[in-house]
């Protein structure tokens, strides 16, 4: 079908491919009012374009001959059904209603015989496992919140699946994976079982950080026990090191580790689900995914939405503390406010800001601390459920210091595959130095803000878009703090 002839209820997404864009800017003469080039001479799509594109036919139209004239063939036109409307923010969970922890239990590493007794490891119907995981409403834990039956569903069926148990955890402030590898492997093992069977997998491999010692031999040792055991069938299981870079845990960064290559994100489609580990169909969880899913076929669908909201059904493994201090792990109940949480861990009394959702996340104010810990609460409040990292600015933490620490820190694990990337976010970076120590003025936050509103959907992977959403909210949050550095000084406490 012609795409000028799709129907007129389709959003239209036009993007840029960073990694084949070189500035040429055939597409900015072609439609000037969807293209424009950055800082650097690369094309990117306009603030506002998607919607310009959808709303106007010849804008749509020169956007498409952009596309199909690009010498490098760097734009890519996307169509999707219309957004519905928005849906309202899922209301906080009822206040005193008695949760029993169902991830996070004493602190010792739980043995076989103990998660058993619990209900692990129980044959289940793959086709009944597709059915249990859709009604308990199980949404990925690794930071997207893709619907984990969803996810299945583009695996199952296929020739020779693999499954691929994501423990790559390697952002400051998270903890959460590595805690469930280290004190519960029987629980995500039994998870990744689980999945592998859903899937008609008979290979899986469980993905840990080289420096991760521990919870690499807990995992080691599960494995060990529960096939000595019987409890993993033909099953195959395989273990795989992880090199200590950020984007070694991007899914297709993880499959180029398993197969020997070095740790970098691949450009999509193909998707793993159609060509992952090997050119095989590749479903690739997160651990704590793995780990509620065990708990899904453990206490069935009901018992399992008897917590959280009924969007974000359950409950999910938080880590929660000061910026760049000591963290807890705590298991948190969908759907309770923030302020609830940081009251319990003596974090809510001087607090100037909390980052929720890790690095890529978002800062959050004291007026917006009764937010509801789901992700769509999250998403409306300017931030994100991410990796479930909650940390807390104190009355002395600055937050232009802090932001500038976390693009610094993106700068420095960049893949360098993407020119706005590699380029960008070490310039970025520098610019939040200086406005840091007061050396930055007012012409660079203008620079700043306009690099970082452009910056989103043009990388392989999401580490640029993560760092222009922490720096937006910095920029929206804090006004007066920012242009006091701008000038020289320092924002107030």
């Amino acid at each position: 079908m012609d795409r000028r002839l799709a129907a007129s209820t389709d959003v239209v997404r036009f993007r840029v491919d960073a990694t084949r864009c070189d500035g040429q800017g055939v597409c900015v003469l072609v439609a000037p009012e969807l293209f424009e080039l950055d800082r650097y001479g690369l094309s990117y799509v306009r603030p506002g374009g998607d919607e310009l594109a959808a709303s106007d036919p010849d804008v749509r139209a020169r956007g498409l001959d952009a596309d199909a004239m690009c010498p490098r063939n760097a734009i890519r036109e996307e169509l999707a059904p219309a957004r519905p409307d928005p849906v309202p923010a899922d209301p906080p969970a009822p206040a005193g209603r008695a949760f029993t922890p169902r991830l996070v239990v004493g602190g010792r590493n739980e043995s076989l015989d103990e998660w058993r007794s619990l209900g692990g490891y129980r044959d289940h119907d793959p086709s009944g496992l597709l059915d249990l995981t859709t009604r308990a409403g199980l949404a990925g834990q690794g930071g997207a919140g893709f619907p984990t039956a969803g996810k299945w569903r583009h695996v199952i069926g296929a020739d020779q699946p693999v499954v691929v148990a994501n423990g790559a955890e390697r952002e400051p402030g998270t903890k959460k994976d590595r805690y469930l590898m280290t004190r519960r492997p029987f629980l995500v093992l039994d998870g990744l079982r689980l999945a592998m069977r859903a899937v008609g997998a008979k290979l899986g491999y469980v993905c840990v950080d080289c420096d991760a010692h521990e919870a690499a031999a807990q995992m080691f040792a599960a494995e060990a026990a529960a096939r000595a055991g019987g409890l993993l069938g033909d099953a195959e299981i395989r273990f795989q090191r992880v090199p200590t870079r950020y984007v070694a845990g991007e899914e297709t960064a993880l499959i180029s580790v398993i197969e020997g290559l070095e740790p970098l994100p691949r450009i999509r489609p193909p998707y793993p689900a159609e060509v992952g580990v090997f050119g095989r169909p590749t479903l690739v969880q997160n651990i704590e995914t793995l780990a509620q899913l065990a708990v899904v076929a453990a206490l069935g669908a009901d018992q399992f939405r008897a917590a959280g909201t009924p969007g974000s059904p359950g409950s999910g493994v938080f880590t929660v503390g000061p910026f760049g201090g000591e963290f807890t792990v705590s298991e948190v109940e969908f759907g309770r406010p923030l302020a609830s949480v940081l009251e319990e861990h003596g974090l809510l009394r001087g607090a100037r800001a909390v980052l929720v959702g890790g690095y890529a996340g978002g800062l959050l104010t004291p007026d917006q601390f009764d937010v509801a810990l789901t992700p769509r609460a999250l998403r409306a409040a300017g931030a994100s459920l991410g990796t479930k990292s909650v940390q807390v600015l104190g009355p002395d933490d600055c937050p232009v210091r802090v932001v500038a620490e976390i693009v610094r820190y993106f700068g420095e694990q960049t893949a360098s595959q993407c020119p706005p990337c590699h380029r960008g976010l070490p310039d970025m970076a520098a610019i939040l130095h200086d406005l840091e120590k007061g050396a930055a003025g007012r012409e660079a936050l203008a620079e700043l803000e306009q690099f970082m509103s452009t910056l989103s959907g043009r990388g392989v992977c999401r580490l640029p878009d993560g760092a222009a959403r922490v720096v937006l909210s910095l920029l929206s949050r804090f006004p007066d703090a920012v242009a006091a550095h701008a000038d020289g000084g320092c924002g107030p406490a």
